[in-house]
């Protein structure tokens, strides 16, 4: 079966409860926020987390002291379910592999305000630092939001039945720019950089809170349909974000408090921008269909504030027969040369012809990227492999780009 991401999100937003790793698995360990005035080492130095058995234990690796390096080469993806490991043993031993992005929810990360559960991550680091491997993490809050942050004063929130998948239940989703939401997810990523930040392998964290239902910045864009919205909506997510006073110039400025603070708390790492057409609504508060571009824009023009540490990525790479023309795929190849770009896989290859990968990697290297994120499926396919470990030595894509790009100069940790 082939797996898309759009349909391998589902199970995400269907558990509650996610556990770690099976080869270095979590135990359900949560541990409390560091005391004030701890030190990220300190943080770090926590009991190791017991595998089921208690077989095995992982503990986060000691940081050493990251520097901002670039994230190049095939990355393998995966999306953290419940009871399966993202990235089994091979993986992490794959010569042609330079790295792993995990995707995961901010609710078994953070079960009860303030009270931690590390081991998934543990483990994640503790095999990319054994195995030479550098870590992204892609971490999503929106309707992947615990419970108790609803609860939370001055949380604003609508419920929507969006998902990639179009099957979702109604679940809740706290408006994307409302200041109680974004501080206390800032807040969880302050404990994240406390623990993580200082560890060489890891090299990026994708941007995110202004977000739904990944760490794109999509929203909710049904016109129709949508039971779990009111009467006025007449079912048009549209529409409800109209009456909820949705406008471009508040999305934009959510964003623009997003990469304030990832930089602030992760200058040592590349943030990263998954692309996603905005909604067609104007600063008037009127339907506008050019602001689906012109959104988009404006979302990248925040990120290129942070010029020196930004990724732009696009994950939609599906390997057709023919190159890509979508204004995504040309947003990321025209800034081949200027900043960190990536492209992902839209699909899993492994059921469908296997040319559909050797194509994906020609239109990756035509427009120039740095790295390529696959899923990890399509990695741990021995048919596969022979594209995988040629695309290993053509990435980073970039050396044609003009102008040519030179690293950024290293910098150690604030």
């Amino acid at each position: 079966m082939t797996i898309s991401r759009r349909t391998a999100l589902r199970p995400i937003v269907a558990c509650a409860v996610i556990v770690g790793l099976s080869s270095c698995a979590s135990g359900q360990q949560s541990t409390p926020a560091p005391a004030p005035g701890a030190t990220a080492s300190s943080a770090r130095q926590s009991t190791p987390t017991p595998a089921p058995g208690g077989t095995r234990s992982c503990s986060a690796p000691a940081g050493t002291g990251a520097v901002l390096s670039r994230p190049t080469g095939v990355v393998a993806f995966s999306l953290y379910r419940k009871d399966k490991e993202p990235f089994p043993p091979a993986v992490f031993t794959d010569q042609a592999v330079s790295g792993v992005d995990l995707l995961i929810g901010w609710d078994p990360l953070e079960p009860a305000a303030g009270s931690y559960d590390w081991s998934v991550l543990d483990c994640l680091f503790q095999q990319a630092h054994a195995h030479g491997k550098w870590v992204g993490l892609s971490l999503i809050p929106g309707f992947l939001s615990p419970p108790w942050v609803f609860k939370l004063p001055g949380v604003q929130s609508q419920s929507f039945q969006f998902s990639y998948s179009g099957k979702a239940l109604a679940r809740p989703l706290p408006l994307p720019w409302n200041q109680a939401y974004l501080h206390s997810w800032f807040d969880f990523l302050g404990a994240v950089a406390n623990r993580y930040a200082s560890s060489p392998e890891f090299r990026f964290i994708q941007v995110a809170g202004p977000t739904s239902v990944s760490t794109e910045m999509s929203l909710p864009d049904r016109t129709s349909g949508d039971t779990a919205l009111p009467p006025d909506a007449r079912g048009s997510d549209v529409a409800e974000w109209m009456s909820l006073g949705y406008t471009p110039a508040k999305f934009t400025d959510a964003w623009k408090e997003a990469f304030d603070q990832y930089h602030r708390l992760f200058p040592n790492q590349y943030l990263g921008l998954a692309l996603y057409p905005g909604l067609p609504i104007g600063n008037d508060g009127r339907p506008d269909q050019r602001q689906k571009e012109a959104t988009r824009v404006s979302v990248i023009a925040a990120g290129m504030r942070y010029k020196e540490q930004f990724d732009l990525q696009e994950d939609g790479m599906k390997g057709g027969a023919t190159r890509p023309t979508d204004a995504a795929y040309n947003l990321v190849r025209d800034h081949c040369g200027d900043i960190v770009t990536a492209f992902q896989d839209a699909v899993t290859m492994s059921s469908a012809d296997p040319a559909s990968l050797t194509r994906a990697l020609d239109w990756v290297s035509a427009a120039g990227v740095d790295f390529w994120e696959v899923f990890t499926p399509d990695v741990t396919n021995p048919s596969l492999h022979p594209i995988l470990a040629t695309a290993s030595t053509k990435l980073p894509a970039n050396k044609s780009c003009a102008p040519a790009r030179r690293a950024p100069a290293q910098r150690r940790p604030r």
